[in-house]
């Protein structure tokens, strides 16, 4: 194997791994199998130019390397992932306004969870199909109304559960959420 080889394949393992996060919020899937198949290449090929006859200031160099690309990632991986959550609001724009409008004029509490529909007898059959198509096109597997903010489940499994949330009116939520755009937050 080639000494260049071993470099660049390093760096295109660095660089999938950075790449992934842009996919966390909105294609959970493709984020794991980016992180994944970043992080094994990125150490099968540290590995081989540890382990080769290369010299030991080469070695000492892209250990350097390798650890200043791991503070860079834990630095940049918040920023990378509101990205992700604003690339998918922007993406699906239209249907999150359509839906954020039917939900903010039912009162009180509202769940949409795969095709059931809680508190049916507030809304008219048109737009509990409406939101039903919506959820469906925007792909994700929960839509809850809650006092002033509208949650969208994009992905969960066992406790873990990723979304954003929409606050219906402009006053500012609890630390616990991060700010993407206007009143967008997860």
């Amino acid at each position: 194997m080639t000494t260049l080889f071993k470099f660049v394949g390093l760096l295109v393992g660095v660089a999938l791994t950075f790449l992934s996060f842009l996919f966390f919020g909105r294609q959970q899937g493709t984020y794991q199998g980016l992180l994944i198949g970043g992080l094994i290449t990125a150490l099968t090929f540290y590995l081989v130019i540890l382990f080769s006859k290369t010299n030991f200031k080469t070695k000492i160099f892209w250990t350097v390397i390798l650890i200043l690309f791991a503070v860079i990632q834990q630095l940049t991986e918040p920023l990378l992932i509101d990205t992700s959550y604003r690339i998918y609001i922007k993406t699906n724009k239209e249907t999150l306004v359509e839906i954020n409008k039917i939900l903010t004029e039912v009162q009180g509490d509202i769940t949409i969870l795969n095709d059931t529909v809680s508190k049916t007898e507030s809304i008219n059959s048109f737009d509990i199909d409406k939101l039903r198509v919506g959820q469906k096109k925007l792909g994700v597997y929960l839509i809850s109304k809650s006092g002033n903010r509208i949650y969208y489940g994009l992905w969960g499994f066992l406790d873990v559960r990723l979304g954003i949330t929409y606050f219906i009116d402009k006053t500012k939520p609890d630390n616990e959420y991060r700010h993407l755009t206007n009143n967008w937050y997860h």
